[in-house]
């Protein structure tokens, strides 16, 4: 570079050779940084792909927002209309008068009342018995004098098999379950709160004999799963031991769920819980242990999360994605007009051509190999709601009905053993429903234990 300039003073030379090896330094250090941020990117994939779920890229994106706004970017706070959080006053059922005996200052006893009084109205809980009582049920053993029949008698609050009552059960199955209590902390809770000492195998015994009276339940519930309208179903992975299981969640259109454990992730667990002759409904996204099934609704939140995954790609990227994100909002306009079935039946297939156009449009660009296969991997099955008024074209409630389950696993780690695991499902698919259904678990569970361990006759 510096061949045929020797008429250059010193100075200028050696501030030549200055810049061109702080330029060598920029373009190390500039590779290095990019090496860096390819390492980043790899790394924020695990967390934000377009398999994360919706609900996880929407806390994503609120935190964005209130970053934005603590800036000074815009208000915080409740939008306007909010009705605010303020509790409205209950009338008292208790009135207390309270009259102090003494002076404050000096103590003296000559007081008097100055009939200027101040109310307040305080909500609080009745203080409950903590301490855990024991009953000695004496039983008395009948006969029929026309029959011949004997038994013993019956009372609902005494179970026929085990020493603990039917309250006892219960908490301790909501401290596990709904509370996610691990079996530690709810032993501790249950001496420091009640008095009442129990070991970690008690517990895990109580969790098993519920779990034994969940289990006739739950075979009903497998039943209102293969009679449902349409069936939401999503699958997680979770350990036994260590080794590596399955969690799935079936969803009908009436919120029976059905937790169900299985070593496999493949279609045999489906042809386990549907049946052979299965012809209805699912809504599920593109995993192909659902393919071969005669009825299937996409899921359009996972569509669009694999298109947004390549705005940034190319330009025609960043129009696909645009495109299917119109697709989807015409799809939502024309629901809610509540279309007469004739109407939906000929809108299905106007939107499917365009599906197919869209998929010959782009199918020259390299770049969008992957979105487009997956799109193409469900023509056909994009529009099935149109069919189902009342279905979702999103899965967005198998996934809800995971999300407990995904952070219970984040707490346990793993199950300990099969029947644990096995037990988990029978309970956890109960309380699922009941809490969907807007019924009240603790009575819900209370009834159910009554009935079975009480009340039965076998």
């Amino acid at each position: 570079m510096l061949d045929g300039i020797q008429h250059w003073s010193d100075e200028t030379l050696k501030y030549i050779q200055r810049l061109e090896q702080e330029n060598q330094e920029v373009k190390k250090e500039n590779q290095e940084l990019k090496e860096k941020i390819k390492v980043l990117e790899n790394r924020l994939a695990y967390y934000e792909n377009p398999h994360t779920p919706s609900s996880a890229r929407r806390l994503s994106e609120e935190k964005t927002s209130d970053a934005k706004k603590s800036d000074g970017m815009g208000r915080r706070g409740a939008p306007k209309g909010h009705r605010g959080a303020t509790r409205l006053k209950p009338e008292p059922d208790e009135t207390v008068d309270v009259v102090d005996e003494e002076c404050k200052r000096c103590g003296s006893h000559n007081i008097q009342d100055t009939n200027e009084k101040e109310q307040k109205t305080v909500e609080d809980f009745v203080p409950p018995k903590k301490k855990v009582k024991a009953t000695r049920f004496v039983r008395h053993k009948m006969k029929c004098m026309d029959c011949g029949y004997e038994w013993l008698s019956q009372h609902p609050d005494c179970p026929q098999k085990g020493d603990f009552g039917i309250y006892l059960l219960v908490y301790i199955t909501i401290l596990k379950f709904h509370l996610r209590g691990v079996l530690q902390k709810i032993q501790d809770f249950l001496f420091y709160n009640n008095g009442f000492d129990i070991s970690v195998k008690g517990i895990h015994d109580i969790l098993l004999r519920v779990g034994d009276v969940c289990r006739i339940n739950y075979n009903k519930t497998l039943e209102k799963i293969r009679n449902a309208a349409w069936v939401h179903i999503d699958e997680t992975g979770i350990k036994i031991n260590g080794e590596k299981y399955w969690l799935w969640i079936f969803r009908t259109n009436d919120n029976h769920v059905l937790v169900v454990i299985r070593k496999s992730r493949g279609k045999k667990v489906l042809d386990e819980i549907f049946g052979p002759e299965w012809d209805k409904p699912i809504i599920v996204d593109g995993w192909k242990a659902y393919w071969d099934f005669p009825i299937v609704q996409r899921c359009w939140a996972h569509l669009l999360r694999e298109v947004d995954a390549f705005k940034e790609v190319s330009a025609n990227g960043r129009m696909l994605s645009e495109t299917i994100h119109q697709c989807f909002d015409r799809l939502k306009e024309f629901l809610a007009t509540n279309p007469s079935m004739s109407d939906r039946e000929k809108q299905k297939k106007v939107f499917e051509n365009q599906l197919h156009e869209i998929v010959m449009k782009y199918s020259m660009c390299k770049e969008l190999k992957k979105p487009l296969k997956y799109l193409q991997n469900g023509l056909g099955k994009w529009y099935t709601c149109l069919l189902f008024p009342g279905m979702e074209p999103t899965n967005n409630l198998g996934e809800q009905a995971m999300r407990e389950h995904v952070i219970m696993r984040k707490i346990i780690g793993c199950f300990r053993s099969k029947n644990g695991a096995a037990n988990y499902q029978y309970i956890a698919s109960l309380l699922a429903s009941w809490k969907l259904q807007n019924k009240n678990i603790f009575e819900e569970l209370e009834n159910l234990l009554r009935q079975e361990l009480c009340l039965s006759s076998s």
